[in-house]
């Protein structure tokens, strides 16, 4: 796995470099800690990365990219992906985006409106659904 994460650190900085205050991919750890979450919810991405890495481990990291989109498709998606997500679920970048993760929708009373907040549908709703059978002659 050590030789895995000494391989995609270059090519990771490669898809995502540091811009501005964003750090690069290897900053947010996505060659270290970040691999390892990102493989333990997609255990999937892990046999196309050991293919990615056979293929291209002698390969300069700026020419990987490249390389396995033409050769391996799938090899090139998990890699994307792999780089990607280990970037996005990092605590730092979601910081610095401003993005909170996914938080359910928070309703407020006053987002009712007037006829459901003074409970005028409550009988209907106690009464259950009804409804007649109808038959449509051709």
């Amino acid at each position: 796995m050590n030789e895995m994460k000494d391989w995609l650190g270059p090519i990771a900085d490669e898809l995502i470099p540091a811009h501005g205050e964003m750090p690069s991919a290897t900053a947010a750890g996505v060659a270290g800690t970040q691999l390892e979450k990102v493989l333990a919810a997609r255990p999937d991405l892990k046999r196309h990365l050991e293919r990615a890495h056979a293929l291209s481990a002698d390969i300069p990291a700026e020419q990987v990219p490249d390389l396995l989109a033409s050769l391996d498709p799938a090899a090139y998606n998990a890699l994307a992906e792999t780089v990607a997500g280990g970037y996005y679920i990092n605590t730092e970048v979601r910081a610095l985006l401003g993005y909170e993760g996914q938080v359910p929708a928070r309703v407020r009373v006053q987002d009712y409106p007037d006829y459901i907040a003074e409970g005028l549908l409550e009988r209907v709703v106690q009464r259950g659904p009804i409804y007649r059978s109808v038959q449509i002659d051709d």
